[in-house]
């Protein structure tokens, strides 16, 4: 990943600098950067968690290597992109008007390290997915408040993948699990087939989408 004046952020200078952490070692970070399920969602929020707390350390560059300089100013950026798409989701403390702060701050900075470095930066169908999320949250705020600018919004409202939704439901059964046999994911197909029927015919239950 291209960050700053095109410098690389990859695996290997994020175990270099992450050991930094005082609650991280290299068989955590390393477990953080491979975990056994790429599709594990704590484990990517944990690592994204670690990458921000590192960005927004003090660290005494007077004594450090121009390589090191460069590293750090290209990692803190890394954090604030991060921190930016992460907090609107996690977050509850935040107010509507201050997530999408976040997000247009992530949109904003995505768009210009994108410009500048295209794929280099970040593959374009993630730039391509996660600016159309961002864009799609705009859009459905000021749609409710053409409807009825009186009543709550929460951005979980703004999915719009049903299938995505069941999928989503699946892996949670599953614990994430992405060596499942076929008799367990057939077992967890059929949990969430029954949460969904649940949330149909008790919609209260469930916030829903618009």
């Amino acid at each position: 990943m291209k960050l700053v004046n095109g410098h690389t952020i990859n695996s290997a200078v994020l175990i270099c600098y992450l050991s930094w952490l005082p609650d991280q070692n290299e068989a955590s970070i390393l477990k953080l950067l491979n975990p056994d399920d790429p599709q594990d969602i704590p484990c990517t929020i944990e690592l994204m968690q670690a990458i921000i707390t590192l960005s927004q350390n003090e660290f005494d560059t007077a004594i450090m290597s121009v390589g090191e300089c460069a590293d750090i100013a290209a990692i803190k950026v890394l954090g604030a992109i991060l921190e930016s798409i992460l907090l609107p989701f996690i977050d509850i403390m935040l107010s509507l008007h201050q997530q999408v702060t976040h997000l247009s701050c992530y949109a904003h900075l995505t768009f210009t390290f994108f410009r500048l470095y295209h794929s280099a930066f970040m593959p374009h169908v993630l730039y391509y997915d996660s600016q159309t999320m961002a864009k799609n949250a705009c859009f459905c705020i000021a749609k409710q408040q053409k409807l009825n600018g009186s009543q709550k919004f929460w951005l979980i409202q703004t999915g719009d993948d049903c299938l995505e939704k069941l999928f989503g439901i699946t892996r949670m059964r599953g614990q994430h699990n992405s060596a499942m046999n076929y008799s367990q994911a057939l077992d967890c197909i059929s949990d969430a087939k029954d949460i969904d029927i649940v949330f149909k015919k008790h919609p209260d239950l469930e916030s829903g989408s618009q």
